[in-house]
């Protein structure tokens, strides 16, 4: 039962999303020793978000309007993220804070992976195997997450020197997928 479960939250987590984006993004600007810490904050988002998420799927199953609305919520902060990222300075190396933390953890809690994992990967079963899941997709984004901010760290300098504006192009991207999705 773990296998699927496993194998479809691997090609999740390396899929190119807003997390990824933001993780690679600052892996580029700032290197990965510096980036290090970002993943758990990544980790962090989508232990909230997936936890919210399975908690609240039977709660809104029947609510025609709550789906869109949290996809509107998050094309609205994929939006600002996308801004805030265009105008940041991303040649000021060892420049991570609890800024980019907090860019990275809210920008995870909003992400609709989150909304997928939580809503439909995740078996409705049992709370310790609820648990067991989302412990094991928050060990595995973890994983994934060092491997987008090394990636982001092995980018060639011509290119890091534009890897916040290059995550606000595609941030800016995902807001407006995530608006068309909601407008549906």
């Amino acid at each position: 039962m773990m296998t699927p479960f496993l194998l479809t939250s691997t090609i999740i987590l390396l899929t190119p999303g807003p997390t990824n984006t933001v993780l690679a993004a600052s892996g580029a600007a700032n290197g990965l020793w510096q980036s290090r810490l970002l993943p758990l904050a990544e980790a962090a988002g989508y232990a909230l978000a997936i936890s919210f998420f399975v908690w609240t799927a039977t709660l809104v199953s029947g609510v025609w309007w709550a789906m869109p609305a949290l996809k509107v919520a998050a094309s609205g902060w994929l939006a600002l993220s996308a801004i805030r990222l265009w105008s940041a300075k991303s040649d000021a190396r060892g420049a991570v804070g609890s800024d980019v933390f907090g860019r990275v953890f809210l920008t995870t809690i909003f992400n609709p992976k989150a909304m997928i994992v939580g809503t439909m990967l995740i078996p409705h079963s049992t709370t310790e195997e609820t648990a067991l899941h989302v412990a094991t997709f928050v060990l595995l984004s973890t994983l994934a997450g060092i491997g987008w901010v090394a990636l982001g760290s092995m980018l060639p300098a011509a290119i890091r020197r534009h890897s916040y504006k290059g995550a606000a192009f595609v941030l800016g991207g995902f807001s407006i997928a995530a608006m068309t999705s909601a407008l549906a």
